[in-house]
């Protein structure tokens, strides 16, 4: 599992007792609650955030042996965040060494940059796609900071948590229907447009955008699974949903010819697992709580649920050697009977989320392609593949896990006197609404479901036939 370093630090942050607003290089009070009337959103850290991200993450070593973050940047305050440091002794969380993908990661966004601004080139005075994608490949690749300033600048703010809101300009309410339409190209120039115009703010906006398409590549290039930090969340879940929506249909055919079945058996084969888990947060902060210890928390959480995680990399290891689709659905009814004890612990509480595997766009299957990351011809690249290759490729997909989010921001407020026994910070019915009230009007703008990250969401029952599947 790749998880965004900012997750990590800003968790770590909440347990630091750091003063809300601060991200290690800003802790100017004054940012802290910056909310344009207009259509610019623009926030800093609270304790609620940093809250659903402490959440998120002990989520995530709770289900994964291993939990990654890319290694192109450390934060400045790195030596105060205990939580962070305890995570990389034990080995639970590991730097993922990027200088082999800094070629084919910026290639591969520079190709689709350079299709996203055809015929708009005249609209940026200072930025190429060009540029962008050399700054993407001296990030990855460890590079030292030199040329301009403003590539000094650039540079760092890649390597760094510059992060801003999840909408980050106002201008995208004005082509919301084009975003729908075309979530990748859409946005690939909108990070173009606003690292061009490099003041403050618009770098911040380009960067973050930016940011959030490297992690997206990286963890496709990787194999991995990725969870986003909140601020990345509905750009991520948008790109991904697009991708699935858009070729499900005809890959679920070749699918079903690959492997000599109907539709409706790979259409079977996608439904999510419903995901019961324990209450991690609680269990962690009730722990610290009595303890004071942070390591000796971790460590208690993680002997806790071993068999939890061998049960999960069981299920990978079965599904990655399934010969056909009913091999997989034998994987997938071991796992749900693993799972079932802990619905009973449950208490019949609905599930915390589920369970599937990725449909991405796959690097080996674009790298010749003009523009890797074209949804629309993408299917095509893939039904032309052997049906040996998509087979293999089918099954051996990353397993995610994924979060209601609407249901974790709601829920945030059954952990204030907890938190505030075992850290000594308060989360207030105020920040959490405001929290969700801002964050509600960026996914009225991107639209989709509020998970993290999304599972499959049919619209409409299987069918059986090899050009007619649901979407």
């Amino acid at each position: 599992m790749l998880i965004d370093q900012t997750m990590v630090c800003e968790a770590s942050r909440l347990l630091e007792g750091v003063p809300a607003g601060y991200r290690g290089h800003i802790s100017d009070e004054d940012w802290r609650w910056h909310y344009d009337e207009g259509h610019h959103i623009n926030w800093l850290p609270s304790v609620e955030e940093r809250l659903l991200h402490l959440s998120t993450l002990l989520d995530a070593i709770l289900l994964y042996d291993q939990v990654y973050v890319l290694d192109s940047g450390k934060p400045a305050d790195e030596a105060s965040l205990t939580l962070r440091r305890v995570l990389f002794e034990r080995g639970i969380l590991t730097p993922l060494d990027t200088r082999t993908l800094a070629l084919p990661v910026s290639n591969e966004l520079t190709k689709f940059l350079a299709n996203a601004s055809a015929d708009r080139e005249e609209e940026l005075w200072h930025t190429s796609p060009g540029y962008v994608g050399e700054n993407i490949r001296a990030t990855l690749a460890h590079e030292q900071h030199h040329g301009s300033d403003e590539r000094r600048t650039f540079l760092s703010a890649l390597r760094s948590e510059v992060e801003g809101s999840p909408i980050h300009s106002g201008s995208l309410f004005g082509h919301a229907d084009e975003l729908r339409a075309d979530p990748l190209g859409t946005l690939g120039f909108e990070l173009l447009r606003q690292i061009d115009r490099f003041d403050s703010g618009a770098l911040i906006g380009g960067v973050s955008h930016l940011r959030t398409f490297v992690y997206w590549r990286t963890a496709a290039h990787l194999g991995l699974p990725f969870i986003p930090s909140l601020r990345r969340l509905p750009t991520y879940h948008l790109l991904t949903n697009h991708i699935r929506n858009s070729v499900q249909e005809r890959v679920y055919s070749a699918v079903g010819e690959a492997f000599h079945c109907s539709v409706s058996e790979v259409y079977e084969n996608e439904q999510p697992l419903p995901l019961y888990l324990p209450p991690a947060l609680s269990l962690f902060l009730d722990h610290l709580r009595a303890n004071g210890n942070i390591a000796s928390a971790i460590d208690d959480l993680r002997r806790s649920h071993r068999k939890l995680r061998r049960d999960l990399a069981s299920f990978q290891h079965a599904m990655g050697g399934s010969a056909t689709l009913r091999d997989a659905r034998d994987a997938q009814r071991r796992l749900t009977a693993a799972l079932t004890t802990l619905r009973a612990e449950a208490n019949g509480a609905p599930p915390h989320g589920a369970i599937d595997q990725v449909l991405d766009i796959v690097p080996a299957a674009v790298r010749a392609a003009a523009n890797p990351l074209d949804v629309s011809g993408y299917s095509d690249t893939l039904v032309r593949r052997p049906a040996e290759w998509i087979r293999s490729w089918w099954v051996r997909r990353p397993i995610r896990s994924a979060f209601v989010l609407s249901d974790r921001l709601l829920g945030l407020s059954q952990y204030d006197q907890l938190l505030e026994a075992a850290t000594g910070q308060r989360c207030t019915s105020e920040g959490i609404a405001w929290l969700h009230t801002r964050y509600g009007r960026c996914l009225a703008l991107y639209g989709g479901e509020t998970r993290l990250p999304a599972p499959a969401s049919p619209t409409r029952p299987p069918l059986t036939t090899s050009d007619d599947t649901s979407a």
